[in-house]
């Protein structure tokens, strides 16, 4: 079996980028709000997959994979990992849209919520591959 040998950054540098992703999903989410007519829905063909949902498919993706990248160095099972980080990031995107639904304009919808937790199965692929990745400290240090 081959090993892939992926560098790892600073511990701190891994974790700041998982905080930046759950930082912009937050600030896309909650912070800003959308113009009125983004929120009435325009006649026409019906897409198949709505850019919106697009967004929300690969933000989660982002967060789920950033998340596994920062808990490359742990020393735990495969399972345990991949259950932390799927749970992490499908508990935010539906804590999101519980916020969501406290704002003005804003509403919970289970669309959104699925196309969360699709992204964010889109790193289990990554985990299938874990046991042959080997995480090295990029300055000679253990990251």
């Amino acid at each position: 079996m081959r090993t892939v040998r992926i560098p790892l950054l600073p511990r701190a540098v891994r974790w700041a980028a998982v905080a930046l992703v759950a930082g912009f999903i937050f600030y896309t989410s909650i912070v800003t709000t959308p113009p009125p007519e983004a929120v009435v829905p325009k006649l026409g063909p019906p897409d198949l997959i709505p850019l919106d949902k697009w967004r929300h498919f690969l933000a989660y993706g982002a967060l789920a994979g950033s998340l596994w990248y920062a808990t490359l160095d742990w020393d735990r099972s495969v399972r345990l990992v991949a259950l932390f980080v799927l749970g992490v990031t499908i508990v935010y995107g539906i804590g999101i849209e519980f916020w969501q639904s406290l704002i003005p304009r804003r509403y919970f919808s289970v669309g959104d919520a699925y196309a969360n937790a699709l992204g964010t199965l889109f790193v289990v692929p990554l985990f299938v591959l874990r046991e042959r990745v080997d995480g090295f400290g990029l300055f000679g240090d253990e990251a």
